[in-house]
């Protein structure tokens, strides 16, 4: 009877080993396979931390298996969801989604009040949402603007001879700096687009140019239509032109141009004339940078950017 109790007790024992050795092993492979999905999540960027964090937690109910791996794995998440959030921030912020960029901030400074590098990314968040604010507020009140530019032409041909860049002996043509320097009024300033919470304007302007290009210096009407396209008309003195001495000329400049805040740059197109025997058509490219003037913002308007800024109440201008 004894005999048969401890053969009872031993095959039960038995059973019950290999089951907790099958169980831990069973839990041993559970463990290994979500590590390795938490692993592979963290590799890239722009997962989603909501969906790291469900697969943590699932992790953490077999960290007994491997203690030491899941603290490190778990300190390594932290680091990357701390990570992956300051890469959200600084994207909402670039692409002037002001309100979604200043709430995560808001949301994670109060998580990491005394972590440096969130405290360095709320200085910038708030410094450029302080900036669009502003720029949305002076660019709807730009009433004239100083725009120096320059310019690199082709040496002028004779307009029968011009074929553009395929002109015969192009290759030999020697290209000239431009200086010039415009002043404007602007009229018709309205909304353009739209980024985010930063509003762009465009407007025309109409004032005066002058130009100096190849020894001569040359005084002109310019408009400008939406900051893309313009014409400068007027009258070219020849100082030292080393094509054609001691010949005044008529010239007109069309030109297109695509404005890049606050630079511009442009193609352009001259045709010089005495209405007589010299005609030279000139092209070429050109930077400009634009200087814009308006009225000035009034402390009122800065409080209520800081305010807008500390209460998060991004708007943009209507």
């Amino acid at each position: 009877m004894l005999n048969k109790c401890c053969k009872i007790v031993f095959v039960t024992a038995l059973f019950l080993l290999n089951t907790a050795a099958a169980q831990d092993s069973l839990r041993t492979e559970k463990f290994n396979e979500i590590f390795a999905r938490v692993k592979k999540m963290m590799r890239k960027k722009g997962n989603s931390l909501e969906h790291l964090t469900v697969v943590h937690r699932q992790l953490a109910e077999y960290a007994d298996v491997n203690p030491e791996e899941f603290k490190k794995i778990s300190e390594k998440r932290t680091r990357y969801n701390l990570k992956e959030r300051i890469r959200y921030i600084e994207m909402r912020s670039r692409g002037y989604n002001l309100q979604q960029a200043l709430v995560s901030m808001a949301i994670l400074e109060n998580e990491k009040p005394d972590n440096t590098e969130v405290q360095k990314l709320s200085t910038k968040t708030k410094r450029k949402a302080h900036n669009a604010l502003l720029k949305n507020i002076t660019e709807s009140r730009v009433d004239y603007t100083i725009e120096p530019s320059i310019s690199y032409y082709t040496w002028g041909k004779n307009p029968s001879e011009f074929a553009f860049f395929s002109a015969p002996g192009a290759e030999k043509v020697i290209q000239n700096a431009m200086f010039s320097l415009a002043g404007y009024k602007t009229f018709k300033l309205r909304p353009s687009k739209k980024i985010g919470s930063r509003q762009f304007y465009t407007y025309s302007q109409a004032g005066l140019k002058v130009d100096y290009f190849n020894g001569m210096l040359i005084p002109q009407l310019s408009a400008l239509f939406t900051q893309t396209s313009g014409i400068d008309i007027g009258y070219a003195f020849n100082f030292s032109n080393p094509q054609i001495p001691d010949v005044n000329f008529y010239s007109v400049n069309i030109a297109a141009y695509y404005p890049i805040n606050q630079v511009s740059i442009g193609l352009n197109a001259r045709l010089l004339s005495d209405f007589s025997d010299n005609h030279f058509l000139h092209y070429g490219i050109t930077a400009k940078y634009n200087l814009k003037l308006g009225k000035k913002v009034t402390n009122d308007a800065l409080n209520k950017i800081k305010a807008d800024i500390q209460n998060i109440n991004v708007r943009p201008l209507k």
